[in-house]
């Protein structure tokens, strides 16, 4: 993702702008979890006043990307163990109901164009060892994004993009090496498989497999442990 550290407004709906580009400076990582917001900075260098800028501050704060703390200010939300359990839970309910509306109604050539696009994502693992300047979890959700958008439900999709950019923002500080990015794309490809051959129970029991064991892995390395991992997503079969 693109830093937006120097985009100013130059549109009308000021808050709005402004609540675009700082929630993008936290999903960029130019403000980081747990980080307090200089309003004098932030004010200065998008190019508006303190009050367009607080109502942005509230509404994100609304959405679960900062958090407001009486005389001491606003903060970029860091995540506890259970919040990025919750959001896992979330996320499979969401993924496991989409998956069977993308069997039932994503056509051919979308699902073909995702192929294609999952094998470009696999040969890009195999040419590029531990790079510094990807984001692979990003490039994980992608696909995961694309997928539920071919189940058609609006609805679905923005819950899930709102999830999914907790997520992300939750698990910066983990570190998938190629053969954890490797796995990830082989479960991919076998999820899509079933999709592709309108073979929707297949498709959504590996998919919960794929999620409990991303989850699974997340969990430890940020050091953490969750029990319940094994059960993910089964409520949502």
């Amino acid at each position: 993702m693109s830093p937006a550290t120097s985009r100013t407004i130059s549109r009308p709906s000021i808050p709005s702008q402004a609540e675009e580009i700082l929630r993008e400076k936290i999903i960029d990582g130019t403000l980081a979890p747990g980080e307090r917001l200089n309003e004098v900075a932030l004010a200065e260098s998008i190019g508006i006043s303190r009050g367009p800028l607080r109502e942005a501050i509230k509404r994100l704060s609304g959405q679960g990307y900062l958090k407001m703390e009486t005389h001491r200010g606003s903060f970029v939300r860091s995540y506890e163990p259970q919040e990025i359990i919750d959001l896992y839970e979330l996320r499979a309910a969401l993924e496991l109901y989409a998956v069977r509306l993308a069997v039932e109604r994503a056509s051919d050539s979308a699902l073909e164009l995702l192929a294609d696009r999952l094998a470009e994502e696999q040969d890009r693992v195999r040419r590029h060892a531990e790079s510094a300047d990807e984001e692979p979890y990003a490039s994980e959700l992608d696909f995961h994004q694309q997928l539920v958008e071919l189940g058609g439900n609006r609805a679905i999709n923005e819950q899930l993009s709102d999830a999914n950019h907790k997520l992300f923002l939750a698990l910066r500080p983990t570190h998938r090496t190629e053969v954890r990015k490797g796995h990830a794309v082989a479960s991919h490809r076998d999820v899509l498989e079933h999709v592709r051959a309108r073979e929707a129970d297949a498709a959504a029991e590996l998919l919960s497999a794929h999620l409990t064991d991303s989850m699974s892995n997340s969990l430890k390395v940020l050091g953490l442990s969750n029990s319940s991992a094994e059960d993910l997503g089964k409520d949502a079969q």
